[in-house]
């Protein structure tokens, strides 16, 4: 059976080398098509053939700069929509806007209840034993108000009890076993100049700043989990009085927010109450919202997410800045002590912080609320923050005591985020400079790449063995010889003259019967009107030279223009 003749690989080498070599003959060729035919301005005068090489720099200087010039303008438009493509003004549709109150937190300085906890820890861990009791009592005490950095005592006066009664419950519900009571907390309470329980309206809520009280909080703690509230209270216009009056029972830190927000680290209180202070507290609302005309940006452009666009997992509600600064340290202090603290949110299926866990979450404080991990967490696109516009404070009248917090005046301005540089405006920019200085569009976009991919491949493959001769030919040809003669020179051939360079000399223009005067020379689209005069007139007309007529002919100057003449 006869064995297929197979090509040795040096063949096969040598073929593609051959390919390659009339692709780049093939590129070459469709280049000073392009230049030729191209739309783009000025392009077309750098690659004809028989310019003078200063008009070719000429034009090659001029489109060189319109294109730099292009591309500077461009870039400049491209940082722009990329670093500020939103623009923010005011919006004074007023009516349409839902005010509620904010979210205000009182944290007693002991979050603990003195009696509650000995008597837990009595007939508990101490197993009735008055002394155990008394030693066991700071504990109990000191995780009400746990948070990282007093994450170390906790564990210190922990080692005095032993581990299998402290397993009996988490931490989470041994601190709640010794919290202070609400009713502990607050004297009365009064809600748009209305006498409210003060326990129904403030919620227990557990976090890294210990046991504190929320009025109008999107959530309250449990001993097992963070459980979602009810509506929020609203304010209305025609409301006797915009305020909410409260008498702490205790030395308290108070903190005013946005409903929208979870409490956590990332706030720190505007009022330090003791007894018997009256402080007044006016407030103003400031709320941004940005159009969903934002959305064909991205998160990077515009700086902010809108609520339904993230979904945390710990928090799956709404997004909001201070939700997702919060599940970032709860991340890293499940990645790096395989736990989550007990402050925190507790979430299924993720062991909570028992004693052994509190070295390692001391160990990584830093690490874990380090905010230059959280670089992810942007601003929501909609966002509402209150701000205190007149704090009084009033230390010497002994019968009047309290915190009022109070609308200094109707909120009737919001501001609203819209985008000022879309992609629609981007294009429509692009295509006007581009335009303007190189006369370019998206077709030439597609005309350059037909030219360099599609049309140079076909003629590899259809005009093969005219690439053959063309290379073979530029192969054998001689390089032109240099003239450094001063002679006069002009960039159009005649006919019939063999070009050496691209510059041809001008030879004296000859005289012969029957011929074109202008030496053979005619421009392509002109036609030669020569013969036809001659076969009106059987012969040429003289016209009279009225005595300036040589009697020798300038071969360069003069010509017959006999058969021009009617």
């Amino acid at each position: 059976m006869p064995q297929e003749k197979r090509h040795p690989p040096e063949s096969r080498a040598q073929r593609s080398l051959e390919t390659l070599i009339i692709f780049r003959r093939s590129l070459i060729y469709q280049t000073k098509e392009f230049f030729q035919n191209s739309t783009l301005h000025g392009v077309r005068y750098i690659a004809e053939s028989g310019r003078p090489i200063g008009e070719k720099f000429m034009w090659f200087c001029f489109t060189s700069i319109g294109a730099v010039t292009a591309l500077v303008i461009i870039m400049s438009l491209w940082e722009k929509f990329q670093t500020n493509p939103t623009i923010t003004g005011l919006d004074t549709d007023f009516h349409n806007q839902n005010v509620v109150f904010p979210t205000t937190v009182v944290c007693p300085e002991a979050a603990f209840d003195h009696d509650k906890t000995y008597e837990k820890v009595y007939n508990t861990l101490a197993n009735y034993d008055e002394a155990q009791a008394q030693m066991y009592t700071p504990f109990l005490r000191i995780l009400t108000s746990l948070n990282f950095e007093s994450i170390r005592d906790a564990k210190v006066l922990s080692q005095s009890i032993p581990q299998n009664l402290l397993d009996a419950q988490t931490i989470r519900e041994w601190a709640f076993e010794g919290h202070i009571d609400c009713k502990n907390v607050f004297v009365s309470c009064k809600y748009r100049d209305e006498d409210i329980p003060c326990c129904e309206h403030f919620e227990p809520i557990y976090t890294e700043h210990g046991f504190c009280y929320a009025f109008n909080s999107r959530f309250k703690s449990s001993p097992t989990e963070d459980v979602k509230t009810g509506a929020p209270h609203d304010l209305y216009e025609t409301d006797k009085k915009w305020a909410l009056f409260f008498i702490p029972n205790s030395t308290s830190s108070i903190f005013i927010f946005s409903n929208e927000e979870y409490f956590g680290s990332d706030f720190n209180a505007q009022i330090d109450w003791s007894a018997p202070q009256m402080v007044e507290v006016r407030i103003s609302k400031k709320n941004t919202y940005t159009t969903d005309d934002a959305r064909q940006l991205s998160i990077g452009q515009r700086k902010c997410i809108f609520s339904d666009e993230v979904k945390l997992n710990y928090f799956p509600d709404a997004y909001t800045f201070s939700s997702c600064m919060k599940q970032c340290r709860m991340n890293k202090a499940i990645k790096l002590c395989k736990c989550n603290p007990p402050f925190y949110k507790p979430i299924p299926n993720v062991p909570m912080c028992s004693i052994k866990d509190f070295d390692c979450l001391d160990e990584f404080k830093s690490n874990i609320t380090n905010i230059k991990d959280c670089l992810q967490c942007e601003l929501s696109c909609s966002k509402t923050v209150f701000n205190i516009d007149k704090l009084i404070k009033i230390s010497d009248r002994q019968d009047s005591t309290g915190v009022l917090v109070e609308f200094l005046t109707w909120p009737i301005i919001r501001y609203k985020r819209e985008v000022l540089f879309g992609w629609v405006d981007l294009l429509v920019s692009f295509g006007g400079i581009a335009s303007l200085f190189l006369g370019f569009s998206l077709l030439s976009g597609v005309e350059i790449i037909y030219y360099f991919t599609l049309r140079a491949c076909c003629m590899v493959y259809k005009n093969r063995k005219e690439l053959y001769e063309i290379e073979e030919k530029i192969r054998q040809e001689p390089p032109p010889k240099i003239d450094l003669k001063l002679s006069l020179k002009s960039h159009n051939p005649r006919v019939g003259d063999t070009p050496t360079s691209a510059v041809l000399k001008v030879k004296p223009a000859e005289e012969s019967a029957g011929t074109n005067p202008l030496g053979g020379y005619q421009r392509k689209y002109e036609k030669d009107y020569s013969l036809n005069t001659k076969n009106y007139f059987k012969t040429p007309k003289v016209v009279p030279d009225y005595g300036y007529t040589s009697k020798t002919k300038n071969s360069w100057t003069t010509y017959d223009h006999s058969q021009y003449m009617p």
